[in-house]
């Protein structure tokens, strides 16, 4: 679970913190660097795993690596770029573990490699929302974390290692597309949903081969949110090796995804990603209202917010393992871009802790052309001006073609 994210030198970023909760929303207008946050947050788990110059080659989404580098007003590269963040890790032995993870790459004129460092310290709980015990002891281990193997406690080294790595692997972009979700999935596939959902009836087999509490609470979030989906099947078929999906609506035969509507199958792939006992982490979703009507993107948010680990009442295992607590759920993280009015009128009672804003604002250096950057707010009711979002860009934003004022 990402806790902080810090991006300097990346695209439109620069000095960027943000304080992320277990379930986040960035709003904003296209341009504003919702996609590019998301995509630094990918990068940097990449880089986590494999910190080179070639991570940036095969895993830049938009552009070369030398796109990723923010121009400064006299249209020139940064030196550097920085993404860091603190992330919070669960550890068998040790519990839980707060570490930050920091990424530096160095600019370079091709064909020279780009100069990559990366790493790896502890820190304290402050600003976490856990129970106070569980934030004492992570307090307690953060003196003790360093970078990989050189710390004074091997054995937490190689967990946090461990861990990490896990965690990483778990930073998941999604946006489901209808005519990768029509096709059979391999009856082999043990992985987690991939970015285009392609994979989504081994997801769906594997809820259906889990505890049958799991299969029930999907299908209950699945009839909050599409209540005329009446049954949902999922049978392999054993001769091609393969994941079958049949949805029954009411009052219609059982059909295949090849023929059910392209935003029901994107509802039944976000639920899975987010009920999947086997992949939990950071799942990164763009736009989860395409494709659904309006009156039912509220349900999805609800049901997506229930999904995501609630700090608060977090119960810690004991450190010799999570064999206490057989229903324990790995941390899961729920970041959801969008820049629908819908999406923010469903937020609104949470908007102060759980919606953040995302828009671009012009730098004016003297002497220097000025510079588009991308900046992060809140919504408040005071404050230093330009640093909260105000009650009227609420109201504008919930009705931008001003139908409410009869415009």
């Amino acid at each position: 679970m990402i806790t902080r994210i810090e991006i300097d030198g990346f695209k439109t970023f620069d000095r960027f913190s943000l304080d992320v909760p277990p379930f986040l929303v960035l709003l904003g207008a296209n341009s504003s660097g919702k996609s590019n946050l998301l995509e630094a947050v990918a990068l940097l788990g990449r880089l986590v795993r494999k910190p080179s110059s070639q991570t940036l080659v095969r895993h830049s989404r938009r552009g070369g690596p030398r796109e990723l580098f923010r121009r400064r007003p006299d249209g020139g590269l940064v030196d550097e770029m920085r993404i860091g963040a603190n992330v919070l890790l669960e550890t068998e032995r040790f519990g839980l573990c707060h570490v930050n993870v920091d990424a530096r790459i160095e600019y370079q004129e091709a064909p020279e490699p780009l100069r990559v460092e990366l790493s790896i310290d502890g820190v304290g709980g402050y600003g976490l929302q856990l129970p106070e015990r569980v934030a004492e002891s992570v307090d307690e281990t953060a003196p003790y974390v360093s970078r990989k193997g050189w710390g004074e406690d091997p054995a937490l080294d190689s967990a946090v290692s461990h861990e990490l790595g896990r965690a990483v692997d778990g930073w998941r972009l999604l946006d489901p597309l209808p005519d990768a979700m029509r096709q059979p999935a391999d009856a082999y596939d043990n992985d987690a949903l991939t970015e285009d959902g392609r994979n989504l009836g081994a997801v769906l087999g594997r809820l259906w081969g889990a505890a049958p509490d799991r299969q029930r609470a999907f299908e209950a979030d699945v009839a909050a949110v599409l209540p005329d989906v009446q049954k949902i099947d999922v049978e392999r078929d054993e001769v091609r090796a393969q994941w079958d999906i049949w949805i029954q609506h009411k009052n219609e035969p059982r059909m295949a995804p090849r023929v059910v509507s392209g935003g029901t199958l994107r509802v039944l792939a976000l639920l899975a990603a987010a009920h999947d006992p086997a992949h939990p982490g950071v799942l990164m979703i763009e736009e989860p209202e395409n494709g659904l009507h309006p009156n039912r993107v509220p349900r999805l948010l609800e049901r997506l917010r229930g999904r995501a680990t609630d700090l608060t009442g977090y119960r810690q295992p004991d450190r010799g393992g999570f064999t206490d607590y057989d229903d324990h759920d790995a941390l899961r993280q729920i970041i959801v871009t969008s820049h629908s009015p819908v999406v923010l009128a469903s937020l609104l009672d949470e908007a102060s802790r759980d919606v953040v804003f995302l828009d671009t604002v012009t730098r004016i250096e003297p002497g220097t052309p000025p510079t588009r950057l991308t900046r992060a707010r809140q919504v408040g009711t005071g404050g230093e001006r330009g640093t909260y979002v105000t009650p009227m860009e609420v109201r504008q934003y919930l009705d931008p073609v001003g139908y409410a004022h009869g415009a």
